[in-house]
């Protein structure tokens, strides 16, 4: 409902300066069109990152920062907002003026947790307009140094002892909490989800042995790799982690429907002009286009896309399908 009142608000502010274009001709009605990206950005721009402060969310956002500000010459905040699975700070984004000063850099989830609600707090598919899939990412589950060193080992002792095991992921209705509903269902465990606000505590317990697995970023999980208190077991998607090259996929161990690659993706509020949306997507994948961006990406263990709006609104309407209909199969309902 917001959505749609912005958008009719901006639809009756732009007519007198679209009738004037049309009375003018085609020429002058293009030049109306863009007068929006022309001018922008008009202020400081605030990117919104639904999740704690250094995570591989917060990185990438702030690594993109400091180059976008210099190109727009002014000065980009990157605000974390954290809570409910990232649902708090992509509903404040849904509800900023549609300016294209407020944007949303975020998880693959932002399309998969609405769909666990009766009520979802937004719909991501008319609330927020696609900017650019940035990058492309995988997910590990590791275990405790309690825990066997193989996957097929961890099952068969977790098939033993049904409710006895957890694991922790970085909150409820999460793209980490989804895959591992599906491993657990497929592999038939029983085992108890423990939410985190994200992955510095996670670790902590994991670390302590409070929670035996974990479903976190390859970049958190190799900085603990050298003490031995960890055990990676699988990474999702089709394809091996680059930090992580000899940690197998599940689909290698033989279970399917986790091989779908989770993603970063930057959006603005619905009903931000096209012409502002196409701007900042043609800006932030030429920043993404860097050496010293893919130099860091590389070090995050993400893989650079830099997609343009339609393209990357085709991948967010695939995605909500398909969790939508695994949520609705899983009965992963959150009220």
């Amino acid at each position: 409902m917001q959505a749609n009142r912005r958008q009719v608000l901006y639809r009756l502010a732009a007519a007198p300066l679209l009738l004037a274009g049309m009375a003018l001709g085609p020429a002058a009605a293009q030049t109306a069109a863009s007068a929006p990206a022309a001018a922008f950005p008009r202020r400081p721009v605030r990117i919104v990152v639904p999740y704690p402060a250094g995570g591989a969310t917060d990185v990438l956002a702030r690594a993109i920062a400091e180059p976008l500000g210099k190109q727009w010459q002014r000065p980009i905040v990157v605000e974390n907002r954290p809570g409910a699975s990232g649902m708090i700070g992509a509903d404040a984004v849904v509800k900023a003026p549609p300016d294209g000063h407020t944007l949303l850099l975020t998880l693959t989830g932002v399309v998969q947790v609405p769909s666990q609600y009766a009520k979802p707090p937004f719909d991501p598919l008319k609330d927020l307009a696609p900017v650019s899939e940035l990058a492309t990412t995988h997910l590990v589950v590791t275990g405790n140094a309690d825990m066997p060193a193989s996957l097929a080992g961890f099952v068969a002792e977790a098939r033993r002892r049904p409710h006895h095991y957890s694991y922790g992921t970085y909150g409820t209705g999460s793209g980490a909490h989804l895959y591992m509903e599906v491993f657990t269902a497929a592999a038939g465990l029983d085992m108890i989800h423990v939410p985190y606000k994200g992955e510095a505590p996670l670790f902590n317990d994991l670390l302590g042995k409070q929670v035996s697995l974990a479903t976190v970023s390859p970049m958190a999980l190799r900085q603990h790799l050298a003490s031995g208190k960890v055990r990676p077991l699988a990474v999702t998607g089709s394809t091996r982690s680059p930090l992580l090259p000899d940690v197998p996929t599940f689909a290698e161990q033989g279970f399917a429907g986790l091989d779908g690659p989770g993603w970063f993706g930057l959006f603005a509020p619905a009903g931000t002009p096209a012409a502002i949306v196409d701007r900042v997507s043609a800006d932030v994948n030429a920043v993404l286009a860097g050496p010293d961006i893919r130099r860091r990406m590389d070090e995050l263990g993400v893989l650079v896309k830099g997609t343009r709006p339609a393209e990357f609104a085709k991948v967010a309407a695939a995605d909500h399908r398909y969790w939508s209909a695994l949520v609705r199969k899983l009965d992963l309902r959150m009220d």
